[in-house]
């Protein structure tokens, strides 16, 4: 299904043209009045999953201020597996300073493919210096992670016979550790990414060899968390669709297609990245990984070949093969939910932004020595004023 993407804009701009956005959030609680208490809520869906790396964050509130400090301390339930932390609470202690009536406790993931079935943990109050009840424990699930799979015959055969021809990859298969340091550029179209920033993220990715790989080539797969931005593409992703309270979840077309597949920011959706075709040069080690390809404007380009999972996806996809008219017309108005309709539609072999040099293209990259394997690459987004660059580096075993 291709979209219209003139009518797309069309929409697009008269829905920026007619809102008025509101640039501030307060801290106060909607829907909570009367009697002061605590209360844990989160802005998302109350889903984690088992990959070391993700994190959620879960507000705690006071319904009214108070003249006085409080103090609180927060522990999980039921977070053990296996004799195993699978999550922790980084800073497990909030304090209010009189007047205030927000906090936000940060819980980390800190086991990878441990879990084999979604896994629901607590959130409990174990320590009040108040007498401020708490309206309820918070509950959230950890779900789980594609497992590493084991080298077939056939890809053993093959690693063997890249090891006779001077080329070892068996330290690259399996859970190969990950650094990647983000370049955001900032100057997108939402107040959400307005910012540059930088950021560093460590966590590990799931590779083997692909099937696409012969005895004269070897081509290597990423199966799970590849680069080590899976997490921050869907968190991309997110801002650009369902938890972009500025634009996309006030056009009409979003809010029909969000009605008609049951999606909003706090349902549970599965959303996953595959990363394949990354070619080895058996005699340089030289490697590539650019794919040539036409994005949704039917035009020529070149990109990182990033594959996308997204349930909320297949269950449109679903109803639009079926013909499902009211799918049709809405995701043709611009409500799609396809990640690839906005992450990575820009040619990355040369600068599409025209910045003129100063902006933020760079030369897409790799490199495999001996002791670890680095990439360097960019990609865009949909409300993108420039690219994001990142750089990647594997240590291997």
């Amino acid at each position: 299904m291709t979209l219209n993407i003139k009518t797309h804009l069309l929409f697009f701009i008269t829905l920026l043209s007619t809102l008025i956005i509101s640039c501030t959030k307060g801290d106060d609680l909607q829907g909570y009045t009367g009697e002061n208490k605590i209360v844990l809520l989160n802005d998302n869906a109350a889903f984690m999953q088992d990959n070391g790396t993700d994190e959620l964050l879960v507000n705690v509130y006071l319904v009214n201020r108070v003249t006085e400090d409080i103090t609180l301390e927060f522990a999980l339930e039921n977070h053990i597996v296996n004799l195993q932390p699978i999550v922790v609470i980084e800073n497990p202690i909030i304090t209010f300073k009189a007047g205030e009536k927000k906090g936000v406790l940060k819980i980390k993931s800190t086991s990878r493919q441990l879990l084999n079935s979604e896994h629901k943990v607590t959130l409990k109050i174990i320590k009040n210096s108040s007498t401020l009840p708490l309206d309820k424990d918070y509950n959230f699930y950890v779900t789980p992670i594609k497992k590493t799979q084991e080298l077939t015959d056939k890809q053993i055969e093959l690693l063997d016979g890249y090891k006779r021809k001077g080329l070892d990859l068996y330290p690259l298969m399996g859970e190969i550790e990950v650094e990647t340091t983000i370049n955001f550029p900032g100057d997108s179209n939402l107040q959400t990414m307005y910012k540059a920033y930088t950021s560093v993220i460590k966590g590990y990715t799931s590779i083997t060899l692909s099937d696409k790989s012969t005895p004269d080539t070897p081509i290597l797969k990423m199966t799970s968390n590849p680069m080590g931005i899976e997490s921050y593409l869907y968190q991309l992703f997110r801002l650009e669709t369902i938890d972009d309270l500025e634009y996309w979840t006030q056009y009409p077309s979003a809010q029909k297609i969000m009605s008609l597949i049951n999606l909003s920011s706090t349902t549970k959706e599965i959303f996953e990245v595959e990363l394949d075709d990354i070619k080895i040069d058996l005699s340089s080690r030289q490697i590539t990984y650019i794919h040539y390809d036409k994005n949704e404007w039917g035009n020529d380009i070149n990109t990182i070949p990033f594959q996308f999972k997204y349930s909320a996806w297949d269950r449109l996809q679903k109803l639009i093969d079926e013909g499902n008219p009211l799918a049709i017309e809405n995701i043709e108005m611009g409500g799609s939910v396809d990640p690839s309709m906005y992450i990575n539609q820009t040619n990355i072999t040369h600068d599409d932004f025209d910045n003129n040099g100063e902006g933020a293209w760079k030369e897409t990259t790799a490199k495999l020595a001996d002791n670890k394997l680095n990439f360097q690459f960019i990609i865009s987004h949909a409300n993108a004023g420039d690219y994001i660059l990142f750089n990647v580096e594997y240590k291997l075993k």
